[in-house]
Formats: structure tokens, sequence, C-alpha cells
């Protein structure tokens, strides 16, 4: 894994701003991509669940979490392109697509649940959709 930390250049369509929950997901989904391990660690419960849908994975703990995260990044990003957010009491979803130095895209889709409806609440569970 390449070591160097390289800002992923962030595209975000307006209106984003004008509710917490979605600033919060979007810094989120960012520190997720970048692998920002104490700002993650901020936004998660310890007992977060992640469904990986894709490979048919369910990853248990912060631990797990955070380990799955170090060993699943295999390229370098260059741009997230994020098309929608939508949030909805304690649920959230975010979509959009990551785009690799080697020219690789993937389209990806992630739903959150929340602890609790106030913008204080972790992510208690994610399931990830990535093609």
């Amino acid at each position: 894994m390449n070591n160097t930390r390289r800002e992923i250049k962030l595209i975000i369509p307006n209106g984003c701003d004008n509710a917490p929950r979605k600033k919060i997901v979007i810094e989120f989904t960012v520190a997720l991509f970048e692998q920002q391990k104490e700002k993650i660690k901020e936004y998660i419960q310890e007992s977060i669940i992640w469904h990986q849908i894709k490979e048919s994975k369910k990853i248990e703990g912060q631990d797990s979490f955070l380990t799955s995260l170090q060993s699943e990044k295999k390229e370098i990003i260059e741009c997230l392109e994020i098309y929608q957010v939508i949030t909805h009491g304690k649920f959230a979803s975010i979509n959009g697509v990551i785009s690799y130095t080697n020219g690789t895209k993937i389209d990806f889709c992630d739903v959150y649940m929340f602890s609790n409806t106030s913008k204080s609440g972790k992510v208690k569970e994610i399931k990830s959709y990535r093609i």
C-alpha cells in the first residue's frame, strides 16, 4: 500500500450543504476513501456493522472495520464525484463514482443507519454497493 497521502478531487452537487446530516455523510464518505482513521472513529459506533454487498461480507466492530479499510485500498483515488445525498430521520444514502488514477471507475452507493436522528448520532450500520 502506498502511504503517501494524496488529496482526492471532490465533486459535490449544489444543495448538499442545506442539511447537517448531508454534510456529515459527505465528510464521513471522504474520510473513508482517504482512510482518515481518527476522523472515521468520530463518526462510527464501536459496534458498527458494515455489509459489503458485492463481496457478501459482513464486518462487525470498529477495529475490524478500520482493518478492513486498510486492506481494501489497492489503487489511488483521483476523484470522488457525488451524485446525490439523501437523508431522512436516522437513515442516509450517498451515491456517485470513484475514479482511480489507473483509469478504473467504480459506481458506489452507501446506505447508512445512524444510532439516532440527531446530528450527533453515530453510524451504526452501512450497506455498501459497488459496481
